[in-house]
């Protein structure tokens, strides 16, 4: 088979799975075999495959992205090019992936790593001249077609550690060049070592109306575990259900008993009296759809616990195409509902990427009698003291000082939004307190908000204005921009809005040296630190000479090379600023003997 005839027959592979999970087919796994045909199948690191993070696991408004490949918990581990290709792009920060290389190959797949602690070779040198010409450390550039050219096999970088990671491992991706949707890794046969079915951790049934009564209560009940370790295994635990419900699973898998790692699962199905009503995987995603997760799993338990029971109903402004629900005679969108008398049975049914499964049945029994009374209708229950807003269409409120505009589908079900205004200590403004009446929910995309400044403001103090969202004592500083006397900024939250003054410059903090004292290690260290709006930009000079400054946003400090310095006295200055203008600067003196 040909290059072309290869990546024709990948992409047509990969259709045909979307399509069978689309009219709720179960993919057949050893299809997914055909994917190690390609070049793909190896890992770039040559250590036995461990994974510390699988494919699509749900993480704080976010799918995981790709493998987090073990590196024997050290740095430095040297990294391959799997194909042919050429560096397309490269990007450099203090947080998220920390040092990545993008490489594009040349059947339109693109391979990403993440983490990195260096560049090799052609890779290094073009960082090191792009960021000492450019007096810069982090950068994000995309690259010409061929300009640094890779080949299969070849050295690229060394793992590390860097950007949010939580430990020394390479995040390993494979995307679609022309969008970068990505793919789970290891549908392109990857060899690792599973033996350990997946774990069901948590089952729960929900009441999908303020009618509906689960053994009696409008509240979640949680089956299985069952109280002092008793499970529902038969009729004599049945459950006893009046009107519509839904049900949520916690389930991981672990490639080895006692793994310390509770990695995500492949595929997830609840069959109710034999027929499947729901069916969760997630084979690829766009990075615009992965704050989807948020309406996927039971939101406030995951903020309680960081246990994501994942729901089956499906919320109307969730339009991805990798969560399928199906509608069948006793489920629609996920909501089941029985009009009868009898016992159904429920059945999960969980397995991972080489097919270990678990199951575990349920019993519920239907007792149309049994609706709560004096209940409000589902949508009634929104009593009229906000502003409707529907998912599906633009929304905009105006208040005294304050407005709002949010886009199509950024909530996930038409809703109440509620508004009020309260004095605000230490802020310029009151704050404009919005949120959802009913599903509380982050949104699933950024709105604006904007905030008016007061009137007859001093020019040089309007500068240092920012608009702040309040959530309890998180308070956080948005990206606001001036116009026509009104600052704007796009935010991912609900919550209070308001007005600061941030006059207070950035602090600078040696470390690991002092003024005028003789130093003797690799690196100059300070820690930096922002009051509110946080440092957008910093240098470090040697004797008058710009040096690189390494941000690590973990610890909040910066790292220079002490190679520079030159025998006796140094001047060795640090300068910081942050997004509203107020700047700092701290000199030293050091000795090197």
């Amino acid at each position: 088979m040909n290059l072309y005839s290869k990546t024709t027959f990948l992409i047509l592979l990969l259709s045909a799975l979307a399509a069978q999970a689309q009219i709720g087919i179960t993919a057949d796994k050893s299809k997914h075999q055909s994917f190690a045909n390609t070049p793909y199948n190896v890992s770039p690191i040559h250590l036995p495959v461990s994974l510390a993070g699988g494919f699509a696991e749900i993480r704080p408004n976010h799918f995981h992205s790709g493998l987090d490949l073990r590196t024997n918990g050290k740095e430095g581990e040297r990294i391959y090019a799997p194909a042919d290709g050429y560096v397309s792009r490269i990007n450099i920060s203090a947080w998220g992936g920390g040092k990545v290389l993008y490489i594009t190959h040349q059947d339109g797949y693109r391979t990403v790593y993440m983490h990195l602690s260096a560049f090799c070779g052609k890779i290094g040198e073009f960082v090191h001249n792009y960021q000492y010409s450019n007096h810069i450390y982090a950068f994000d550039v995309e690259l010409p077609k061929d300009s640094i050219r890779v080949s299969k096999g070849q050295l690229v970088a060394l793992s590390g550690n860097t950007g949010g990671s939580s430990g020394p491992h390479l995040h390993y991706e494979v995307r679609y060049a022309k969008n970068d949707q990505t793919i789970n890794p290891l549908y392109f046969g990857i060899p690792y070592s599973d033996p350990v079915v997946p774990t069901i951790a948590g089952i729960k049934i929900y009441p999908a109306d303020p009618s509906t009564s689960i053994n009696g209560k409008n509240k979640e009940l949680k089956l299985y575990p069952a109280n002092k370790g008793k499970s529902s295994t038969g009729v004599s635990d049945t459950t006893v259900v009046a009107g519509r419900f839904y049900c949520g699973i916690y389930t991981y898998d672990q490639m080895e008993v006692g793994a310390r790692n509770k990695n995500g699962v492949d595929c997830i199905e609840l069959r109710v009296d034999g027929e499947l009503v729901h069916r969760y995987t997630v084979p690829s995603f766009m990075f615009e759809e992965t704050r989807i997760v948020n309406a996927l799993i039971d939101y406030p338990q995951y903020q309680r616990t960081r246990e994501y029971y994942i729901l089956s109903r499906h919320l109307r402004g969730d339009r991805n195409n990798f969560n399928t629900t199906f509608r069948t005679q006793t489920a629609d969108n996920g909501y089941i509902e029985f009009n009868d008398s009898k016992v159904h049975k429920l059945e999960y049914r969980i397995s991972d990427h080489k097919n270990n499964a678990t199951t575990h049945t349920l019993f519920v029994r239907s007792d149309t009698t049994a609706l709560l009374a004096n209940a409000k209708a589902n949508d009634g229950s929104l009593t009229p003291n906000g502003e409707p807003i529907t998912y599906y269409k633009r929304f905009a409120m105006q208040k005294e000082g304050f407005c709002v505009e949010i886009e199509p589908y950024t909530i996930y079900e038409s809703d109440l939004l509620t508004y009020s205004r309260i004095k605000s200590e230490g802020n310029i403004t009151p704050t404009h307190r919005i949120g959802l009446k009913k599903h509380q929910l982050p949104p699933h995309q950024a709105f604006n908000v904007t905030v008016d400044i007061p009137a007859g403001m001093n020019e040089s103090l309007i500068e240092k204005l920012t608009i702040v969202c309040i959530n309890g004592k998180s308070v956080s500083a948005l990206s606001s921009t001036l116009n026509k006397g009104k600052l704007t900024a796009p935010t991912r939250s609900f919550g209070g809005f308001a007005l600061c003054l941030d006059t207070i410059a950035p602090t600078i903090k040696a470390v690991n040296f002092a003024n005028r004292k003789a130093f003797k290690g690799k690196f100059l260290t300070v820690k930096i630190a922002d009051n509110l709006t946080g440092v957008v930009s910093y240098s470090c000079y040697i004797n008058g000479e710009w040096q690189l400054a390494e941000h690590d946003g973990k610890t909040a400090t910066l790292n220079v090379s002490s190679e520079t310095l030159r025998r006796g006295n140094n001047r060795v200055t640090f300068r910081l600023e942050d997004a509203v203008g107020n700047t700092t600067e701290e000199t030293w003196t050091i000795i090197k003997n």
